[in-house]
C-alpha cells in the first residue's frame, strides 16, 4: 500500500492495519508500539481520536516507513489535526506536491542521465537510436555490421547513428564489437522531447504489425471508472514498471522487444 495514494492518514492506517483481517494482530502490535490500548488505535482509524505527533513518529517506526514516507505520514497527520484553514491548505499543498513528485517515472528508475538538448533532439528524432542501444545488448548483434543490418535501416544511416551513440557514450566500440556504454537516457515527463519519443515507438509498433507473430500482443482499451480507482490503477502501472525494469536488468539478452502502454483521462 502506497502512502502517496492517500490524503487521509486514517484511510491509510485502516488499510495497513486491517487488510490482513481482524485476526492478524496488527492493531494490537501497533498499540504496543505506541504504548496505548488497542481500542485507541481503533478509535483513530474510525476518526474518533487523533494520533499525536509523537505517536505518529512511533507509527512510522512500526510501519517501517522510509524517510520520505515518514515525512509524508507526519504531514498527513498534521493536515488532519489542523483546524486553522490556512494551515490545512498549506499542508494539503505540500502533500499534493509530494504525491506529484512521487509519481514522476524518472524517480522510479535508476541509472539515468540526460544529455545536452541538441543531442537529445537528435537522439529522439527517430526510434533508430533507442533500437540500436537495445540491440547492442544482445550478443548476436554485437558485431558492427550485424548490428546495423538488424535495424532494417540503410547501412549509411545505421552506421552514422552508431557513431553518434558512441560519441554520447550510449554505445562503446572495440574494433568491430559494439556494446552498451555507461550512459543511460530517460526523459522527464515535462521534457519537450517526450511526445516525439512516444510517437516514434508507437509508429514503429504500427509499422511492425503487418509482420507480427502470433505471440505479439497489441491491446487498446477505453473504459470508465472512479477517480479513486483511476489513481490506484495508475499507481499499480508505475509499480509494474518498476518491477518490470528490475526483471529486465536481470534477464539474459537474447532478443529485442518493444513495450508501450498508455493510461490517461480522456478530455
Amino acid at each position: 500500500m502506497n502512502i502517496y495514494e492517500y490524503r487521509s492518514y486514517r484511510a491509510y492506517l485502516r488499510e495497513r492495519l486491517e487488510s490482513l483481517g481482524p485476526k492478524s494482530g496488527m492493531k494490537r502490535k501497533a498499540a504496543e508500539k505506541l504504548g496505548v490500548h488497542t481500542t485507541f488505535v481503533s478509535q483513530v482509524v474510525a476518526g474518533k481520536a487523533d494520533l499525536s505527533l509523537d505517536q505518529a513518529e512511533r507509527m512510522n517506526v512500526f510501519l517501517k516507513h522510509s524517510a520520505d514516507e515518514a515525512e509524508q505520514f507526519l504531514d498527513l497527520v498534521i493536515y488532519e489535526r489542523a483546524s486553522e484553514p490556512r494551515l490545512r491548505e498549506r499542508f494539503l499543498d505540500k502533500i499534493k506536491r509530494k504525491q506529484a513528485d512521487h509519481q514522476q517515472i524518472h524517480r522510479r528508475l535508476e541509472r539515468t542521465r540526460e544529455v545536452g538538448a541538441e543531442d537529445q533532439a537528435k537522439f529522439y528524432s527517430s526510434h533508430l537510436h533507442g533500437l540500436l542501444h537495445v540491440l547492442s545488448s544482445i550478443p548476436k548483434f554485437q558485431n558492427r555490421r550485424q548490428l546495423a543490418q538488424a535495424t532494417g535501416a540503410p547501412p549509411a544511416v545505421a552506421d552514422e547513428a552508431i557513431q553518434f551513440l558512441i560519441r554520447l557514450g550510449i554505445l562503446k566500440a572495440s574494433k568491430d564489437v559494439v556494446t552498451p556504454g555507461e550512459t543511460h537516457i530517460h526523459l522527464s515527463k515535462d521534457s519537450k522531447f517526450i511526445r516525439q519519443h512516444h510517437t516514434n515507438w508507437r509508429l514503429a509498433a504500427i509499422q511492425q504489425m503487418p509482420f507480427g507473430e502470433p505471440s505479439d500482443l497489441h491491446y487498446s482499451l477505453a473504459f470508465s471508472c472512479s477517480e479513486k480507482d483511476a489513481g490506484q490503477i495508475r499507481e499499480s502501472m508505475l509499480e509494474h514498471l518498476q518491477t518490470l525494469t528490475k526483471k529486465i536488468e536481470k534477464s539474459k539478452e537474447e532478443e529485442a522487444y518493444v513495450y508501450c502502454f498508455d493510461f490517461f483521462k480522456w478530455r
